[in-house]
């Protein structure tokens, strides 16, 4: 593909992506159900691709378990985004998850030792300012501050996955894209019994095929191809059109009003993200002028 196709590909990706909240929040079926239905779906299409390479058999003892722990990792963040959506609204939960960015900024700052620079700290500061701010108390009795808080969870499993994918990168990407659905769903196994089948009509049913095939196994492998082949500068751009697709989707499909607290958490947060990007992509070209001795500290 030419990078213009990726390109495309990049945006009609992020945009199937982020029909998730809408899906999630308008059907009946509960967390559990929607997680064991995606990820079910999610494995049945992916397992006969790693089959055919035969690589799992040759896997070591240590990436099997890093396998498990990337899998568990992203079934916690499915379970708690689920849970997020349905407490919260389909917005709002979108919101806290794009905070991810800057939560990745703290992890790889905690356990890899990487320099977070001051306006880096501003911007986090001002993503998690704009969570607060969409929140109407801040009191965990409150149903919408409780779906933030777990989505701020959610977010952080989700900004751990790349530190682990980077730890298990002696592993192919399919297999690792197996791994993380395989385990996820072994982790929503045990609430299987939970799930509410029996409350489901026929509509609730096309919403999860749609969650399965368009959402899941779809978006997910034309994301895998796209944030591999294009630089992460342009990946990272790209998906921030996962919010404000949410958002309008939450608008027009659920009748969530824009309030003009809703509009300003958003544009704390987006704007907080775009800007990390973009100071970090300036800093890695001075960065890289100075070792070409183009340029003096």
């Amino acid at each position: 593909m030419t990078r213009q196709q990726l390109f495309g590909v990049a945006i009609i990706s992020v945009l199937m992506q982020s029909t998730v909240p809408v899906l999630v929040k308008s059907t009946e079926a509960n967390e559990f159900a929607i997680g064991c239905f995606r990820l079910a779906v999610a494995i049945a299409g992916i397992t006969p691709l790693v089959l055919l390479r035969g690589r799992l058999l040759a896997l070591s003892r240590r990436q099997w378990l890093q396998l498990v722990i990337i899998g568990a990792t992203f079934g916690a963040h499915w379970l708690l985004y689920f849970f997020s959506i349905k407490l919260a609204t389909a917005a709002i939960a979108a919101l806290t998850i794009t905070t991810y960015s800057v939560q990745y900024l703290i992890l790889a700052w905690l356990f890899n030792g990487e320099r977070v620079a001051p306006f880096e700290w501003l911007a986090i500061g001002l993503c998690f300012t704009g969570c607060l701010v969409v929140s109407p108390g801040f009191s965990l009795e409150n149903q919408v501050s409780l779906g933030i808080a777990i989505g701020l969870c959610s977010a952080l499993c989700y900004a751990a996955l790349p530190l682990l994918h980077q730890r298990a990168h002696g592993v192919g990407t399919l297999e690792r894209t197996w791994g993380q659905f395989f385990f996820a769903l072994i982790i929503f196994l045990p609430v299987l019994g939970e799930a509410n089948w029996s409350d489901l009509a026929s509509p609730d049913y096309y919403k999860l095929i749609t969650l399965g095939v368009v959402s899941t196994l779809f978006a997910h492998g034309l994301w895998v191809k796209t944030s591999t082949e294009l630089p992460a500068l342009y990946s990272s751009m790209i998906y921030y059109l996962y919010l404000p697709g949410a958002l309008i989707g939450s608008a027009v499909f659920l009748d969530e009003p824009f309030t003009p607290r809703k509009i300003l958490g958003v544009s704390l947060v987006l704007g907080a993200s775009v800007g990390l990007t973009l100071y970090r992509l300036l800093r890695a070209r001075r960065l890289a002028r100075i070792e070409a001795g183009l340029e003096s500290r």
